[in-house]
């Protein structure tokens, strides 16, 4: 080969070396970005279901209350303790706590998908798309077992 085939190719293999690069701060910036945003996920979905709880546990008592004057006025009438109201009201308390619940365990997997995503951007070719498929999986995976949660406190409250 001669001297400019060579400078031709090593100048090749430069440029593309510099295409495969990645801009480190600007995959900083965005991972920075989904965690901001990852978080205000979650602090959203745990505020939702902080009010969830405080609506059920209200829905509760005031289920209670009635059922605790009927049984005061009517000697017939159950318990309060016994009162399917009350009961409908717990199970209904349990089952929405589940969900929002769900909310939150769902965000946190969304969270943590995005930053994965972002830090896969640090990687080029095939690397970056194994990255980014096992931050998938994950993702798929977390929310399968949130799903999986759900749904077993809502058939242990049936």
């Amino acid at each position: 080969m001669n001297k400019n085939a060579i400078a031709l190719a090593c100048a090749a293999l430069l440029l593309q070396a510099c295409n495969q690069q990645v801009d480190t701060a600007k995959v900083q910036a965005d991972v920075s970005k989904a965690e901001a945003d990852g978080q205000k996920k979650i602090i959203d979905a745990q505020a939702k279901l902080d009010q969830v709880v405080a609506q059920k546990n209200k829905d509760v008592v005031a289920a209670q209350a009635d059922a605790q004057k009927d049984a005061t006025n009517n000697p017939n009438a159950p318990p309060p303790a016994a009162n399917a109201d009350v009961a409908k009201a717990h199970v209904d308390a349990e089952n929405k706590i589940a969900d929002a619940q769900y909310g939150v365990d769902k965000a946190k997997a969304e969270a943590q998908k995005e930053v994965a995503d972002a830090r896969c951007e640090a990687q080029v070719g095939d690397a970056n798309k194994t990255c980014k498929d096992a931050a998938k999986a994950s993702y798929d995976s977390a929310v399968a077992a949130a799903k999986a949660k759900n749904d077993a406190e809502h058939a242990a409250n049936k």
